[in-house]
């Protein structure tokens, strides 16, 4: 019995790991026969495992087809490694632009941080992280490797997923995120305006190490 609760623990470890860090993501079906393979083991603790995994909400089982992940989330030490990653290609992108003497199109970033203004006045959290992601998709593409685009922009995607469903369950977190980069945001956006990219750089690492310290502190 001791052994055979001991697999199913390493199973429920196995499954939650790559869950909670975007590994396997919603609506994966999850195999049984495949896993118990993977990992060495009978398919009963897996099963075991998954029946837990349901009761915690991380995934579904429904009849005739297994357990489908339903959570979407990452842990504390996975968002930090996202944001220091986020910040890495920052550094690239504007030592690239500025390498380059590259020269934003200022009418329509102007366009999108009157998006993030209106989502930030009115406390609309979908509007300004929208608007916030048209912001980094704009700047991305004055990066010619269509490689680092994809990764970088979907880094964001999945940390601003996570950040909605966090502002869903307290709208504090919006507000605090909101005044906590209230001072930021504008130098930021007036380094872009001006080509001054070292700057840039500058208030990106005061922004990403604010959410790192919110993390850590959380």
């Amino acid at each position: 019995m001791a052994k055979t609760q001991s697999y199913k623990d390493t199973a429920y470890e196995y499954l939650k790991e790559r869950i909670d860090n975007n590994i396997l993501l919603p609506d994966t079906h999850l195999k049984e026969v495949e896993i118990a393979n993977k990992l060495g083991m009978s398919r009963t603790p897996v099963r075991r495992a998954m029946a837990q995994l349901e009761e915690e909400g991380y995934v579904k089982i429904e009849p005739y087809k297994g357990a489908v992940v339903i959570k979407s989330s990452l842990t504390s030490t996975a968002i930090v490694e996202r944001l220091q990653f986020v910040e890495l290609m920052a550094m690239h992108l504007f030592q690239h632009m500025q390498n380059k003497d590259i020269h934003v199109d200022k009418e329509e970033l102007h366009e999108i941080v009157e998006e993030m203004e209106r989502g930030r006045e009115s406390e609309d959290d979908a509007t300004y992280y929208a608007a916030e992601f048209k912001l980094f998709r704009f700047l991305a593409f004055y990066h010619s490797n269509s490689y680092f685009r994809q990764i970088g922009l979907s880094t964001i995607a999945t940390l601003h997923e996570l950040y909605l469903k966090n502002v869903k369950a307290d709208q504090r977190n919006f507000t605090k995120e909101r005044n906590e980069t209230s001072d930021v945001y504008p130098e930021f956006i007036r380094a872009i305006e001006e080509a001054d990219y070292p700057n840039a750089r500058k208030q990106v690492r005061i922004w990403m190490n604010q959410l790192i310290l919110n993390q850590i502190n959380s």
